[in-house]
């Protein structure tokens, strides 16, 4: 039987072991003969004590005659030789006992077995331990071989493999095997505890023994002198004194033994108490490693004095960073040691009785909408701020001459605070791409939302790199260090976080949470602090000191910023073109550094602002605004689509609280007079009789006056700034004929701004000259001289011919061509100077009806545009490795009516349009033939080519559907997008399944949230990340869009269907829950 056990042991796994445990009892033997000889040794010395003293005894005591025979002389002689060879022998035994030789075998034989049993318990699965094992073991015989020297002979080992395991035990042979919690309880916590209270109980004894003789010989060493005051009595009581001398070092010893293994017994105690205290569940494989560790770290401690000297040499030969055992210990607990704990839980079923609802409330299931198969999940860093780390690489000697492994630190102390922390944390060498590492390093400095920097040692590359953060960035610094009393003159100032570490110079254990949670704090701290906080000491010292303009310090050989900055106009510029918005705003959301995603915000913002979506642009900039508040664009822009929102006085606010912060900021004193035009307009553009329109005009005139000082105000301040000063001539002008037509009593102000005309129309027009003559090709400014004819020409034909040459320059630009017929609209509504206004007006509607005759897909576009828009996110239908029933293939006939009732009771159309995240089998193909059937176009985006899309998606649930899919595909109605195509590679960190969710959510906003109708085929659990369908619920209610949810967990099916469903329950593992 145990033959067989041994023969069906792994080969490498049994050659490591048995290599290891020869190694282990050759150092064990070795051990147990030095400390014989030494006892030996020892032995003799007494023996020859007691030769001494009874020699003494008789050379004083004994006839004169005697002492003169030849045997007298023997005597005396044997009294000079005797204790001379005791003293050679005790200096002998001494240096062996200094030399402690077999404390040093029986040291390294210890680590031997410890390394074993972190084998064969922490290490279980690991591809890599046998060779960990071997090299280990390796290491520790070759220092044991240097401490010794060749002072002792170690001799082979040739007998069975464990001398000290219990023979008579009948599972010997699972010195071989890897352990289980309670084999291990049985070898390394039951089994030293026996061991230990029976040595503690001899040791007892030996020194109550060796206090007996301490009394006796002190007796006799006080006795001895009273018998003769010979010299020869002195003799006697000087070597009976250092007899009980060494008995007394004897004694000393043990007392520190007995002291070593009652703590020793206490701890081992503890741990077995602790982990027999442990209910079954709570008896996970977490908890089994700390028994493990624990365990091991008590055993080990009573030869850790011995081993220090020889633990950094062995340190040196490590090639890796971090032994195996600390990775294993970060690393999550493997599937096969959990295993051996399950037969000691409960994982009973529940049978649920028939018609009884089969989805049970207590299971939380995270979903998406489209993936079946469970990928693992990645944390999402698009949205985190950047933290780049300044620190050594390695091991380095640190000021107080211990090593520092700052690789170690990195990995278990600093990159775990800064992710608690919530950034992204990067250091130099996580770089996994090609480039040069110069330019990438300055690109960080430069542009990193924060520096943490490691002071521990003067490291030049360090201080370089910090002194470049400190010139570039005012702020976002964080400082570190271990070990340290003071800092370099400098830096003296500069405050830092101490860390600590253990003998070995990784982060210590008893302190890593307390530090990592001063960092994690810090951190924090320095992200949230006001924005006028600085934390560089150069921007503190210099005063005036601004930061440089980061756009214009780009580095074009760096790899990791502006590439993607370039990729990413790439594809929004082809978006744009194509006017899907949906791609913009999603393109711009995977954007991830701040500087760059800055710009593509105002990219972004731009082109919805172009496509007229004024919703979604607001959106885009007080995104950015959440990234650098202080943008000036993205404050103006806020206000600007508030305004065109109809938001006027929130506008108006966010414009005054720009304007305190930059007086002279001319373009935020356009917009504000806009906003001001605007509310005077709205005042009086309804009243349908004409007169009374004019009167309200008067009447509302004070916003008019406002907006006319806020143009002229920016006019004055750079009279470059036309647009500022054609609208400031354009309303002075309508205000001076309202005064005409309607007003009554003369005004101050508006008699100021009727004398002012003739020096402004000069002006206005000197400016526009000016520029039309440098810029020739500048459609605006032939614009303004168009609108300043129709304020100051003498013949109807001048403005005709002005508007003319305008338009000539226009190209394709239909907004400007509304936007200059609006103005000349609401010229045409006050009756000012309508022979003029008209001419204008004809050229313009002429130009935009030859405009839009060319242009049919314009036009089409515009009178094509959905009247409701449908929005789709179900499940799929079950595959057949679901454990959980959730749409099992007999629900499709109820779930196709239940699709089918609520697009009759949307009024679903052939005017409505239909989007899908998607055309997998269920869900997805069930709700987009039930649109075709009412003539609808569909839009389904796709995650992945056809091909694997059918293979992911749709074919585990048989042909018919794959036909099914194919039928859509081929459909006149339906378009297909595929997200590779479209939006290039998914971003690190995201799910290309909530990634094409948020695709299909963003491409039906682009139609206004009034027209959007969100239809969910849902259980309603889970889907709350980014991109789910709790989240895509979420988001269409918070927008006020119309949400149709079809909740499968009420069907008919669940209530009809008579079989017996089985469900596990679920069980706890490790702090989490999980299915059994």
């Amino acid at each position: 039987m145990m033959q067989n056990q041994i023969e069906s042991l792994d080969k490498a796994q049994s050659l490591a072991l048995e290599t290891a445990w020869q190694r282990y009892a050759q150092l064990e033997t070795n051990a147990e003969a030095a400390y014989k000889q030494y006892l030996r040794l020892r032995g003799w010395v007494m023996a020859l004590a007691v030769v001494a003293t009874l020699l003494a005894i008789l050379t004083s005591r004994s006839d004169s005659s005697l002492m003169v025979s030849p045997l007298g002389q023997v005597l005396r002689a044997s009294l000079i030789l005797v204790p001379l060879i005791g003293s050679v022998m005790l200096v002998f035994a001494n240096r062996l006992q200094q030399g402690q030789y077999w404390r040093v075998f029986r040291t390294g034989a210890q680590e031997i077995r410890k390394e074993i049993y972190l084998y064969r318990t922490l290490l279980q699965g690991q591809p890599q331990r046998h060779q960990w094992l071997l090299e280990r073991v390796s290491q520790i015989q070759r220092q044991v071989v240097e401490t010794i020297g060749s002072n002792w002979i170690i001799k082979p080992y040739t007998g069975e493999i464990l001398p000290d395991y219990p023979g008579n035990e009948p599972n010997s042979v699972l010195v071989l095997t890897d352990l289980g919690p309670d084999d291990y309880l049985r070898d390394r916590v039951e089994a030293p505890l026996k061991s230990y209270s029976q040595e503690l109980e001899n040791i007892h004894q030996t020194r109550t023994r060796l206090q007996t003789g301490i009394l006796a010989f002190g007796a006799l060493s006080a006795f001895l002198p009273a018998l003769s005051g010979s010299l020869n009595i002195w003799v006697a009581f000087t070597t009976s004194l250092g007899t009980a001398l060494i008995i007394w070092l004897e004694v000393s010893r043990l007392d520190l033994v007995v002291k070593n293994y009652n703590q020793l017994i206490l701890e081992l105690n503890i741990i077995r108490d602790h982990w027999q205290s442990l209910r079954p569940p709570e008896q996970t494989g977490a908890e089994f490693f700390k028994l493990v560790i624990a365990t091991e770290k008590v055993l080990w401690s009573q030869h850790n004095q011995d081993i220090n000297q020889m633990r950094e040499a062995v340190i040196e030969l490590r090639t890796q960073p971090n032994d195996m055992v600390t990775q294993v210990m970060s690393q999550p607990v493997l599937s096969k040691i959990e295993q051996t704990l399950l037969p000691e839980k409960s994982t009973q079923l529940e049978i649920l009785p028939a018609k009884t609802e089969i989805i049970p409330e207590e299971t939380v299931e995270i979903e998406v909408v489209k993936p079946e198969k469970q990928e693992p999940k990645k944390q999402n860093k698009k949205d985190l701020p950047h933290a780049f780390v300044v620190m050594p690489f390695g091991r380095k000697k640190g000021p107080d001459g211990r090593w520092i492994d700052f690789n170690s630190i990195y990995q278990q102390l600093i990159k775990p605070a800064l992710e608690e922390a919530g950034f992204e944390s990067f250091r130099a060498d996580e770089e996994s791409v090609s480039g040069d590492i110069l330019t990438d390093m300055f690109q960080e400095l430069l542009l990193a939302d924060l520096v943490l920097t490691d002071l521990s040692i003067d490291n030049a590359n360090v201080y370089y790199e910090l002194g470049v953060r400190h010139a570039l960035r005012k702020r976002g610094l964080v400082h570190i260090q271990c070990g340290r009393a003071y800092m370099p003159y400098d830096i003296f100032n500069v405050r830092t976080i101490p860390y600590q570490c253990d003998e070995n110079g990784c982060p210590d254990p008893k302190h890593l949470e307390k530090d990592k949670q001063a960092i994690v704090k810090m951190a924090r701290a320095t992200w949230e602090s006001d924005e006028n906080r600085i934390h560089s000491p150069i921007f503190q010292l210099l005063a005036g000191l601004e930061e440089p303009d980061r756009r214009a310090l780009r580095t074009p050989l760096a790899t990791g910023y502006w590439q993607e900055y370039k990729e990413w106009q790439e594809l929004v510029l082809i978006a744009q073109r194509q006017k899907r918005i949906g791609d913009v705003l999603l393109l711009t959301e995977e954007v991830r550094n701040p500087l760059i995603k800055e710009e593509a915000i105002a990219d972004a913002g731009k082109a919805l602002k172009n496509l007229g979506n004024h919703a979604l642009a607001l959106q885009e900039y007080r995104q950015g605004l959440k990234i650098n508040s202080k943008n000036s664009e993205f404050r103006l822009e806020e206000a600007f689509h508030l305004s065109r929102l109809k938001q006027s006085e929130e506008a108006i606010v966010k414009l005054e609280g720009l304007l305190q912060d930059e007086p002279n900021n001319i373009k935020a004193l356009f917009y504000l007079a806009g906003i001001y035009t605007e509310m005077w307009r709205d005042e009086w553009l309804k009243i349908k009789n004409e007169q009374e329109r004019l009167e309200e005009a008067y009447e509302a005139a004070h916003l008019l006056r406002k907006a006319i000082k806020t143009y002229l105000k920016g006019y004055r301040l750079n009279q470059d700034h036309y647009h500022s000063g054609i609208s400031a001539l354009i309303f002075s002008c309508v205000l001076e004929h309202l005064v005409e037509q309607v007003g009554e009593d003369s005004d101050l102000e508006d008699e100021a701004i009727r004398q002012q005309l003739p020096s402004l129309k000069g002006a206005v027009q000197f400016t526009l000259d000016s520029v039309a003559q440098r810029e020739s090709n500048d459609f605006w400014v032939f614009v303004c001289l168009a609108d300043f004819a129709v304020c100051t020409a003498e013949d109807p034909k001048q403005v005709m011919k002005a508007y003319k040459k305008a338009f000539t320059l226009a190209g394709k630009n239909k907004f400007a061509l509304k936007s200059t017929l609006d103005q000349l609209k609401l010229l045409e509504a006050l009756s000012f100077r309508p022979d003029y206004v008209q001419s204008g007006i004809a050229v313009i509607q002429a130009e935009l009806e030859r405009f839009e005759d060319q242009e049919e897909a314009v036009a089409d576009t515009t009178s094509n545009e959905p009247a409701s828009v449908f929005l789709f996110s179900g499940h799929m239908i079950d595959s057949p490795n679901r454990a959980q029933p959730r749409f099992p293939a007999d629900m499709e006939r109820e779930a196709r009516q239940k699709i089918e009732d609520v697009l009759d009771k949307l009024h679903a159309c052939s005017g409505s349009m239909a989007i899908a995240p998607g055309a997998a089998c269920g869900g997805d193909i069930l709700f987009i033939e039930a649109c075709l059937e009412r003539n609808i176009k569909v839009e389904v985006f796709l995650t992945f080519s056809q091909a694997e899309f059918i293979q992911d998606s749709v074919s585990f649930a048989g042909d018919n559907w794959v036909a099914r899919f194919y039928a859509i595909q081929k459909h006149p109605n339906v378009t297909i997008h595929l997200q590779p195509e479209r939006l290039g590679s998914v971003p690190e960190g995201d799910s290309p399944y909530e990634r094409n969710n948020r695709w299909a959510l963003y491409s039906t906003l682009m139609y206004g949230i009034e027209r959007v109708r969100l239809v969910v085929l849902w259980n309603g659990k889970g889907g709350d990340a980014p991109g789910g369908t709790g989240d895509m619920v979420q988001q269409v209610r918070q927008l006020g869009g119309i949400v149709e949810h079809i909740d499968t967990t009420k069907f008919d099916y669940w209530k009809m269907n008579e079989k017996v469903v089985e469900f596990p329950k679920t069980i706890e593992m490790a702090g989490q829950v999980q299915e059994s």
